[in-house]
């Protein structure tokens, strides 16, 4: 998600360089008063990229296939190791999911209980499209514009590895308020028996940037 366009005097020769084509789907999953916000669920092309050697833990959880796609068997196995640690805090889910292929319904479940989205309704009943994905994205692109502006300033090239994506990604999500995930879940009519009132927030805050990754 870095620019593909610049601001450039006339008749002047300008050097461009190739975007990457590295790929990454991010599965993004909260409660409807945002207060516990899953970690996120991360896929990507290779399962052992070269930028991940000699790290020894990673900030998101991260699996990979060829086209860095969600899969049902992807989907199952990520959602039996949340049931197996749901069981183990005794706690009953409800996980309300949209109706794509590669959700499909997973057997076996003793602590989840899955209720799928109608066909074709995502944009308007799907509480992460109703502002979080965007306000994720919004984050992420950001701190990679800090880093870039930083890079010039150090006078180095700035490439962003999958590494770095998976740590921008978690920065983001760490941004990503509450307020926003129960405001984005009461838009599409999930709301607490309360009478009170949305917050406003600014959505604006990011940290400082350094000249360190």
């Amino acid at each position: 998600m870095l620019p593909n366009k610049s601001f450039h005097f006339k008749n002047k020769e300008c050097i461009g360089v190739k975007n990457g084509k590295n790929r990454l789907t991010v599965m993004v999953a909260a409660n409807m008063d945002g207060s516990q916000k899953l970690p996120l669920f991360i896929i990507g092309h290779a399962k052992n990229p070269r930028c991940f050697k000699n790290v020894k833990s990673l900030p998101v959880e991260y699996t990979a296939n060829k086209r860095a796609w969600m899969t049902k068997e992807i989907f199952e196995g990520w959602l039996k190791q949340l049931d197996r640690s749901f069981v183990a805090e005794r706690r009953k889910v409800a996980f309300v999911i949209d109706n794509c292929p590669a959700h499909g319904n997973v057997s076996g479940l003793e602590a989840i209980h899955l209720f799928f989205l109608p066909p074709n309704t995502t944009s308007k009943t799907q509480p992460m499209d109703q502002g979080v994905i965007q306000n994720l994205k919004l984050y992420y692109r950001r701190r990679l514009l800090q880093q870039l502006l930083v890079a010039l300033d150090c006078r180095r090239e700035y490439k962003v590895s999958v590494l770095d994506a998976l740590h921008s990604i978690h920065m983001a999500w760490k941004n990503v308020s509450p307020t926003t995930i129960e405001n984005c879940f009461r838009h599409c009519g999930f709301a607490a028996t309360t009478d009170q009132q949305p917050q406003v927030e600014d959505n604006l805050t990011a940290p400082e940037p350094t000249c360190d990754r």
